[in-house]
């Protein structure tokens, strides 16, 4: 999901939902901090760079892959005109360290030794500002996602993201998505980014330009 860690593959989209419900992530962040992607507008930020044919290294058929050489290709190939509001920034890399940390106690190791094992040339003097690197990677990918989803019209809108969250909602046994929110102190905006990233990835697979096999 962020770097080497895919930004949302296929197949993941539920297993992350199951997280964020699990984790009971509430929308802690103050509203007049720009936290979200839905409080400012993306191309104030970046320029995108041409996505009518998006090379990659992956296979075809590897949906993850693919949408992982997508994302990178976005950020790496993108001029970004400004500095991304920070705590937008700060609550990716938060997410992030997380994540990370609940891999660490699946292992039972620290989140130094973690890293390490991810990366044996980190330290423990530089392991967390490689952790916030990421984060940055990350929301810079999620800003040009956001970025072709307005030019593309494929922006989650508030409709989708009420019907989706009733879905959710009846599913998990209550009768008000409201309720169901506040029970589980869901972070309905970072769910609309999921969303987001998931369909402008898979819009833009048709367009992934794959390497020919030597």
């Amino acid at each position: 999901m962020f770097g080497k860690f895919r930004v949302m593959p296929a197949g993941c989209m539920a297993a992350a939902l199951a997280v964020l419900l699990l984790a009971g992530i509430a929308a802690a962040e103050e509203k007049e901090e720009i936290s979200y992607l839905s409080q400012f507008t993306a191309s104030d930020y970046v320029e995108l760079a041409e996505y009518d044919r998006i090379p990659v290294e992956a296979n075809e058929g590897d949906t993850e892959g693919v949408q992982n050489d997508i994302g990178e290709y976005l950020e790496n190939s993108s001029s970004f005109k400004k500095d991304l509001p920070q705590p937008f920034v700060d609550r990716n890399t938060a997410a992030l360290k997380e994540q990370l940390q609940a891999y660490a106690d699946q292992f039972g190791i620290s989140l130094e030794e973690f890293m390490q094992y991810y990366d044996s040339s980190l330290t423990e003097d530089t392991y967390e500002a490689y952790i916030e690197e990421l984060g940055l990677t990350y929301s810079k990918k999620l800003v040009a996602l956001q970025a072709v989803a307005d030019a593309e019209e494929l922006a989650v809108t508030d409709e989708e993201l009420e019907e989706l969250l009733a879905e959710m909602a009846e599913s998990a046994g209550f009768s008000d998505a409201g309720e169901y929110e506040e029970a589980l102190m869901l972070d309905t905006e970072e769910i609309r980014e999921m969303l987001m990233s998931q369909r402008v990835l898979e819009f833009l697979e048709d367009r992934a330009v794959y390497q020919e096999a030597e």
